[in-house]
């Protein structure tokens, strides 16, 4: 039986009027909350038994809302802890306060949080960083580390352990640091013979062809660069994406003393040399200094300038992520001094984190020193601190510069 035109024309009002109910309740909820401070202001007005469905109400509609910690238009980062009420200490350590200019250690005082209001479970504190800052954090709670609860970006900072991430607006992580399913796998051989102590680790690009010639990567602080800094991962999706030309890469370990190793060692050179040979000897490289790049960070960058500067007829290519240029000034004295100077072919990558300390200082003096004996860095400057994390986000950069297949 056909409905009549007035019923029809209800029914459609009534429709209406459900459907202007329902996005009215959406809105009412979702401006529950503008913001942290309207928060706060709620949470200090509410009796104590309330707080606990208040907090959880804040922390999902943050969530859905930009997550953890609280990111402000302002440029602050407002850093949230949710705990019991039995807390007695709750502090924040990470990159943005270190333990002294010349210490790369977090400051174990770090920066208290307070309590939103008295005998209550929500903590916090708020700081202000640069646009594209990127910085490693945690809380310390009574005495105890641990990460973020409220915020999963995490990752193994190796030294200091699982630490959670803060990044402002302006700071985007390349694509590259992260494994995808979609893209085909190179492969790691260990090199089995009786004088490679350290362990040297090689990559092989996916559809390695022996018929083929490839440039190489050589990298100290081999398993970092396997294990945190994903440089295996960074170069499947870089050689996937047809930013870089397919690549070997080499990664070679310290020794036990590793301060020792990197800090202009003779004996790595020898070591270097030997590893090479292997390398050309065993697979399809491009035996040329011009298609070797020697990249290495902190201590390990110090080393990449010692062969750049001491074996240019092996490698033209250098990159020194955070450089620690602690050495004596015995060495670098023939250099400052013009007595001595760089193969004018050189090609040199520096970069370092504006929370690195003495790091981006001596990174910038040695850039001035390049460019006074006519050579010119590729120079990148950052707000980040002395991490595996900024190195792995940098890696993708320092690739395309030295292997990228567009022109630079």
């Amino acid at each position: 039986m056909e409905q009549s035109p007035r019923r029809e024309g209800e029914r459609m009002r009534l429709a209406v009027l459900l459907l202007c109910l329902v996005v009215s309740t959406a809105s009412f909820a979702d401006e529950r909350f503008t913001g942290f401070d309207h928060f706060v202001s709620q949470y200090q007005s509410a009796r104590a038994e309330a707080r606990p469905e208040l907090t959880r109400a804040f922390v999902e509609w943050q969530q859905a809302h930009g997550g953890f910690p609280i990111v402000e238009p302002t440029g602050h980062a407002v850093f949230f802890y949710v705990g019991t009420g039995q807390e007695k200490d709750v502090r924040l350590i990470g990159e943005f306060r270190r333990a002294g200019y010349y210490n790369h250690a977090w400051d174990p005082a770090g920066v208290p949080l307070v309590r939103a209001a008295e005998g209550g479970a929500v903590f916090f504190t708020r700081l202000s960083f640069e646009k594209d800052a990127r910085l490693e954090y945690k809380f310390v709670i009574d005495g105890a580390e641990k990460p973020d609860p409220l915020n999963p970006r995490t990752y193994d900072g190796a030294i200091v352990g699982v630490v959670s991430e803060v990044s402002m607006p302006g700071y985007v992580p390349p694509r590259e640091a992260v494994a995808r399913e979609d893209v085909p796998k190179g492969s790691l051989h260990v090199v089995e013979e009786p004088w490679a102590t350290p362990k040297v680790t090689i990559y092989l690009p996916a559809k390695y062809d022996a018929a083929k010639r490839y440039p190489v990567i050589y990298t100290p602080d081999g398993a970092a660069w396997i294990n945190h800094l994903k440089l295996p991962i960074i170069l499947d999706n870089l050689i996937a994406e047809g930013s870089i030309e397919p690549v070997i890469a080499v990664m070679t370990d310290p020794t036990a003393d590793r301060s020792n190793w990197y800090q202009f060692n003779p004996d790595y050179l020898s070591y270097l040399e030997k590893v090479v040979a292997y390398v050309d000897s065993h697979y399809s490289t491009r035996a040329r200094a011009e298609d070797r790049l020697h990249l290495g960070t902190s201590a390990g960058g110090r080393i990449a300038l010692y062969v750049g500067l001491e074996r240019p007829q092996l490698f033209r290519n250098v990159a020194l992520l955070s450089p620690s240029l602690m050495g004596p000034p015995s060495y670098y004295e023939p250099w400052f001094s013009r007595r001595r100077r760089p193969n004018p072919k050189l090609r040199i990558w520096l970069s370092a984190g504006s929370y690195e300390g003495y790091i981006v200082q001596d990174t910038q003096m040695l850039e001035t020193y390049f460019k006074s004996v006519g050579l010119k860095p590729k120079t990148v400057y950052t707000h980040q601190g002395h991490s595996l994390g900024a190195w792995r986000y940098l890696a993708p950069d320092v690739l395309r510069y030295f292997l990228g297949t567009k022109p630079r």
